[in-house]
């Protein structure tokens, strides 16, 4: 994981000397075997200025000196600098199915310790969420390592949140949780808290890396557990004022139908073509199917499952809530991810469905791919924000102003 060094240092108040500051820490990090006499000439600065900011920069622990080598030249033997990775850390709380994973990351990504729990469907309510979750970061916070400071909790989540006051709002697979607090878990243990939703995230976190996309809109679809859509128009992701955007998972498509969805409705396109739904009735011909998402994709490598009737009704349904979907945006990409587009006879019924649904002037003027997003694009998304700030006031702080 890196740190977007060239968006940390980019306001107008940042002086020459922060930059510089910057520099050196950003060449620390990206090369092996550097000393201050080859950063001195990587960089093209004063060796008196290198030997200034790396000595700030050990001051403040986030580089540290490892061990001597052999001059490149005639010399004393010189220094290896080392970044201190595990200087700062985050605690990120992640929702995945019905489980709460708290992990403990540090600023390469790398993670220090992890704590996972499993969350009964009809018992969780939010004083049962939030018990279990702060036995989580409790446990983590005692592992921690001696010389990091936990700069915050980064939490991604499902379903309708409040970012701004750090409320998840609603979830369908937790539907006796209403409007839980955050914040409650931020005071308890003296940390900031960000909040994010989980597709949100990871259509903002794919919008850094994937700069072409940044122009025109991309709609993010999901479809595994649960089903969801995230929305960007020229590198912006779109939120509504209560928090969510894109719930077709929960759109009525049978109105006859008396299947009740998780979210307290009948007839969602959930019910027909979620893997929770479709989990009974698969598990009568293959009784060990798992819930979870990357254990089911795997499961679907060594199980047929396109030809199933389910499977076909659930394809149909999904590939014309999608196009009406996409009729009210009308989206220049479409990034479908999750473990049933993985299957390539499942893709290749979806498209078929999805383009005799589009419109005849919307032909050719719409990319459909399938994309992985991994769960290092979600942690990055996470955690990246706390380690910016902090480091902001490590490469603005000098000495001779303190």
């Amino acid at each position: 994981m890196q740190l977007p060094f060239d968006t940390i240092i980019s306001d107008f108040s940042a002086s020459a000397l922060d930059r510089d500051k910057t520099r050196i820490y950003q060449a620390i990090c990206d090369q092996d075997e550097v000393s201050r006499k080859r950063l001195a000439k990587h960089l093209s600065m004063r060796p008196t200025t290198i030997s200034t900011l790396v000595n700030e920069l050990i001051k403040d622990e986030v580089v540290e000196e490892v061990r001597t080598v052999a001059s490149s030249g005639q010399g004393r033997p010189e220094v290896v600098l080392a970044p201190v990775r595990d200087r700062f850390i985050v605690i990120m709380l992640q929702v995945v199915s019905r489980t709460i994973r708290c992990r403990l990351v540090d600023m390469s990504g790398s993670l220090l310790g992890e704590e996972i729990i499993e969350i009964n469907r009809d018992e969780a309510d939010n004083s049962m969420i939030l018990a279990a979750t702060e036995s989580l970061i409790e446990k983590l916070i005692a592992n921690t390592p001696e010389r990091s400071e936990i700069l915050g909790i980064g939490i991604v989540v499902p379903g309708i949140i409040d970012r701004q006051n750090r409320l998840w709002i609603y979830s369908a697979r937790w539907p006796r949780m209403q409007a839980l607090p955050f914040d409650e878990i931020g005071e308890k243990f003296g940390l900031p808290v960000g909040v994010n939703r989980n597709l949100n995230l990871e259509l903002r976190t794919r919008l850094l890396r994937k700069k072409e996309e940044r122009e025109g809109s991309v709609l993010l679809i999901h479809w595994g557990y649960g089903i969801g859509s995230s929305y960007a128009l020229n590198g912006s992701v779109i939120e509504s004022s209560i928090g969510s955007f894109g719930e077709f998972g929960h759109w009525t498509v049978d109105p006859s139908s008396m299947r009740q969805c998780h979210c307290g409705e009948s007839g969602c396109l959930e019910t027909i073509a979620s893997l929770w739904s479709l989990l009974p009735e698969l598990r009568t011909i293959y009784p060990v199917v798992p819930s979870e998402e990357t254990a089911f994709e795997a499961f679907t490598r060594e199980n047929d499952i396109s030809e199933l009737p389910m499977i076909e009704r659930a394809v149909d349904a999904f590939a014309l809530s999608l196009a009406n979907l996409n009729k009210a945006v009308f989206a220049d990409r479409i990034v479908l991810t999750g473990p049933f587009v993985n299957i390539p006879s499942v893709l290749k019924r979806l498209e078929s469905r999805f383009f005799q649904h589009l419109p005849h002037y919307a032909h050719g003027k719409c990319q459909m791919y399938v994309a992985t997003l991994g769960a290092f694009d979600i942690t990055q998304g996470c955690v990246m924000p706390f380690f910016e700030e902090r480091m902001r006031t490590i490469f603005t702080a000098h000495d001779e102003a303190r």
